[in-house]
């Protein structure tokens, strides 16, 4: 006989929560396949640590408007350039950049560039606050100013700013309608926001412009295959928030077979199969995860779970012996589950 015990998907890193005092629930991934420590690290929505802003003494390129700068250029120009310098020394000046950056802002308020150097420094120190500002006051001088679109929704992702930061990536399109980047983390950020049909036209924007569909792949600074495997991936998960499983499944076997290492490509497969009561093949997709990182107690956690689902005690209890060397909140709280 089957158990119905249910796993609620919820998108944040691979420890467990608590819900309900000592309940846990079962969880999907958001970190990809090296799943770092940070909350962002290798996740679904595809980040690169900005360049710093164009200065002709420090390699980032020509001023802007290609014209023989004033005077007053000039200085600020070298300003830039020595920010630029200490946040890219092998041991980043944070502090000597910020000023200089800001420096940079008051010797020409209508320039972006110092503004969206001093969001850098900022996003490189985890002050994501202050980094949305410097930003926002980047765009609101250069709308144009492109660079400074996706580290501004970075940085509101990590503020739980998802509306705020859909509207700054709306906004980037229209500047780079073909972005395949940008259409990926904007279905990161609907799926976080529960706008998952709006989630699953985005990623399928991303497919498209990836060369899916025959078009020609357009980006030359990204990894199609990891921008790729996060579009399916995020396409699984917007699946999965419609309870359109199936759908979800397919998507996410997309993901592993693009990049057979990302655990929470597996994971999430696991997930969905599991809510799409595909048992059996949940358990080898949480199978596959425990073989990449045996040491994911929510892995374990979540098959022993899908084994009371069929109602195999003997399989569960073997992680719950597991989940006592791993975490033994979880094993205490799978034990629960097994006797019920």
């Amino acid at each position: 006989m089957k158990r119905n015990c249910r796993l609620t998907l919820l998108l944040s890193l691979a420890t467990a929560v608590v819900a309900s005092g000592a309940n846990f629930v079962a969880q999907a991934q958001a970190g990809g396949g090296t799943l770092s420590g940070d909350a962002m690290g290798g996740a679904a929505l595809v980040f690169r640590k900005p360049e710093n802003p164009a200065s002709s003494r420090s390699g980032g390129g020509r001023l802007p408007g290609g014209v023989k700068p004033r005077a007053a250029a000039v200085a600020q120009d070298k300003t830039i350039a020595k920010a630029n310098a200490a946040r890219s020394a092998p041991r980043p000046r944070f502090s000597e950049a910020e000023q200089q950056y800001k420096l940079a802002v008051r010797q020409d308020p209508t320039d972006a560039r110092g503004p969206a150097g001093l969001g850098n420094v900022y996003l490189d120190q985890g002050k994501f606050a202050e980094a949305a500002a410097a930003y926002q006051q980047a765009i609101k001088v250069r709308p144009e100013h492109v660079a400074a679109y996706q580290p501004l929704g970075y940085a509101l992702v990590r503020l739980n700013r998802y509306s705020e930061a859909i509207a700054t990536l709306t906004q980037a399109l229209k500047y780079e309608p073909n972005n395949a980047e940008i259409y990926n983390n904007l279905s990161y950020m609907y799926v976080h926001a529960g706008r998952f049909e709006e989630a699953v036209e985005a990623s399928n924007q991303a497919i498209t412009l990836l060369g899916q569909t025959g078009q020609a792949y357009q980006q030359k600074l990204q990894n199609k295959k990891e921008v790729l495997s996060h579009a399916y991936k995020n396409l699984g998960n917007a699946y999965d928030g419609l309870k359109k499983y199936n759908d979800a499944a397919d998507a996410l076997k997309r993901a592993v077979e693009i990049e057979p290492a990302n655990v929470s490509a597996h994971f999430n497969l696991g997930l969905a199969l599991y809510n799409g009561r595909r048992y059996a093949d949940a358990i080898q997709s949480y199978k596959n995860v425990i073989n990449l990182r045996p040491e994911l107690a929510a892995a374990h956690f979540n098959l022993g779970l899908t084994y009371v689902a069929v109602n195999d005690k003997v399989n569960a209890r073997e992680e719950v012996a597991t989940l006592q060397k791993l975490n033994p909140a979880m094993a205490t709280e799978l034990q629960r589950l097994i006797k019920r």
